[in-house]
């Protein structure tokens, strides 16, 4: 699953890191082209700020857990 997200709160960022880190499977964080890191890593989150894009993917659903992220 692949979606289009907005971390723009250090709160925002560190639900994220919560809602990832509760799965035990692969959550990783992307700007969609060379970029990637886990969305189970607050640094690793931080640093995504910096990015144009961000996009979630999942290896399984969790739509309905980060929906109050999503955009478009």
């Amino acid at each position: 699953m692949k979606y289009k997200i907005q971390l723009i709160t250090l709160q925002d960022i560190n639900d994220f890191v919560k809602i990832a880190t509760a799965h035990d499977f692969r959550i990783t964080l992307t700007d969609g082209k060379e970029f990637c890191v886990s969305a189970k890593s607050f640094m690793g989150a931080m640093a995504t700020v910096e990015w144009d894009e961000l996009y979630c993917e999942s290896e399984k659903e969790i739509y309905g857990e980060i929906a109050r992220f999503i955009v478009e």
